[in-house]
């Protein structure tokens, strides 16, 4: 395994890592609901994770499914592939993170579009947030580790044809 491998880790950890926040920041909102300050960060700061919650909730009625069924894998998927020198399981983590912020990324979209007449083209408003800002970072430290992965196996297949 190259000394690349660690930094494929980087999406799946974004990913846990903003979900834990994410979902905390729900929990404490479910606690706390005159709280101003939790609905700014709730609204504002997690918009793409509130609106992906709400469009999936009706498939999947888990409370906390994005943590359960996305976050947790892909960073149990990336370490097993770290720790037991796997290649493949460390790639498909980093390539499935890159996948999750896309559709968070489409979901934050799709909660921004106001609803248009039929046939009226639907514009997302130009004051993009800290919401935006979030889910583009997380969309770059995952098509970081992706390109890593790729980076990664591309280097191998080289070192096995001069070996050979």
């Amino acid at each position: 395994m190259s000394r690349l491998a660690k930094l494929q880790l980087v999406g799946p950890a974004a990913v846990l890592a903003l979900l834990l926040v994410a979902e905390g920041a729900a929990q404490a909102l479910a606690r706390a609901p005159s709280s101003a300050a939790l609905w700014y960060v709730n609204l504002r700061l997690f918009g793409g994770f509130q609106e992906l919650r709400h469009l999936v909730s009706a498939s999947i009625p888990l409370e906390a499914f994005q943590l359960w069924l996305v976050g947790l894998p892909l960073f149990a998927l990336a370490c097993y592939g770290l720790v037991w020198r796997r290649c493949l399981p460390l790639a498909l983590a980093a390539n499935l993170s890159l996948l999750y912020a896309f559709v968070l990324l489409c979901a934050w979209y799709v909660g921004r579009l106001p609803a248009a007449p039929l046939g009226a083209p639907a514009r997302v408003s130009a004051a993009a947030g800290a919401d935006l800002c979030l889910c583009l970072v997380l969309l770059l430290a995952c098509a970081f580790s992706c390109v890593i992965s790729h980076a990664a196996y591309l280097r191998a297949i080289r070192d096995e044809a001069h070996a050979a």
